[in-house]
C-alpha cells in the first residue's frame, strides 16, 4: 500500500491516476503538514475514490495541545465526519515528552469509526520504544504508525523498523507500522528489501524533484509501487 501526501484536489486526481492506493490530505507541508480547510477537504474527497486520511494538527508549535487546541481537534474531527473521509492522522505528546494518553483516548472516542493512524508525533517523544509500547496497549484502535523509528530518513533506523513490523507480521493484535520520511524511488528497492513491509507513506519523494514545490511525478510513483508489489 502507497500512501501519498496530497494538498489540493489536483493533487488528488493526479495520486490517483499515478497509482497511490491511499491519500495523506494536509494543508501547510513546509510546516510539516496542518489540518485542511473544509473547502480544500470538500474538495478533495469530491475528486477522488481512493482512500482520504486527514491530517488533524492545529498548528506547528509543537506536538502539545492546549485546551483550546483539544476544543479545535473535536470539532475538526467533526467536520472530517461530516463530508465522508476515510480516516484521520493524529499525534500528541505531553511536555514531559511520552504520549499524551488522556487526549489519545479523548480523540480515539472522537472519531467514532473512522480509521486513525498515529503519526510521526512518536518521533518527538523522549523514547521512542516506550512511546511505541503505550500505543500498544491500544490494540486495533489505533490501525497504524506512521514511523521513521526515531530518524530523519527511515533508511536510518532499519533495525528498529524491522523489529517492528516482524512483531506485526507475527502478532494479528500488533501494531501496523507505516514507513515513512525519507522515503523515495531511489531508496525504496533498498529499505523494501530489508522491510518487506505492507505500508509505505511517501512526500516530497513522490514528486518532481523531490520537492513539494513541484507537482507528483508519475515515474517515481509508478517505480515505488512497482517495488513495493514485487
Amino acid at each position: 500500500m502507497l500512501e501519498v501526501i496530497v494538498e489540493n484536489a489536483e493533487d488528488a486526481k493526479l495520486a490517483e491516476i499515478y497509482g497511490a492506493n491511499r491519500l495523506e490530505v494536509v494543508s501547510a507541508i513546509s510546516e510539516g503538514g496542518l489540518t485542511p480547510s473544509y473547502g480544500v477537504l470538500k474538495e478533495i474527497i469530491g475528486a477522488t475514490s481512493l482512500q482520504t486520511m486527514v491530517m488533524i494538527r492545529p498548528h506547528s508549535h509543537s506536538f502539545v495541545y492546549s485546551e483550546s487546541d483539544q476544543r479545535a481537534i473535536q470539532t475538526d474531527i467533526e467536520v472530517v465526519k461530516e463530508l465522508g473521509a476515510s480516516g484521520i492522522v493524529f499525534g500528541a505528546v505531553t511536555a514531559s515528552g511520552e504520549i499524551d494518553t488522556a487526549l489519545l483516548e479523548k480523540v480515539l472516542e472522537w472519531k467514532g469509526n473512522l480509521r486513525f493512524t498515529f503519526h510521526r508525533a512518536i518521533e518527538a517523544t523522549n523514547d521512542i520504544e516506550k512511546a511505541y509500547n503505550t500505543l500498544k496497549t491500544y490494540g486495533k484502535k489505533i490501525d497504524q504508525v506512521l514511523t521513521s523509528g526515531g530518524t530523519k530518513s527511515a533508511m536510518d533506523s532499519i533495525p528498529l523498523l524491522q523489529k517492528w513490523i516482524t512483531e506485526s507480521r507475527e502478532n494479528p493484535d500488533a501494531l501496523s507500522i507505516l514507513v515513512g520520511s525519507g522515503v523515495t524511488n531511489q531508496n525504496i528497492y533498498e529499505l523494501h528489501l530489508a522491510l518487506s513491509n505492507d505500508a509505505y507513506h511517501v512526500g516530497g519523494g513522490a514528486r518532481i524533484s523531490g520537492s513539494f514545490a513541484n507537482s507528483l511525478d508519475p515515474e517515481r510513483i509508478e517505480r515505488i509501487q512497482a517495488i513495493i508489489n514485487n
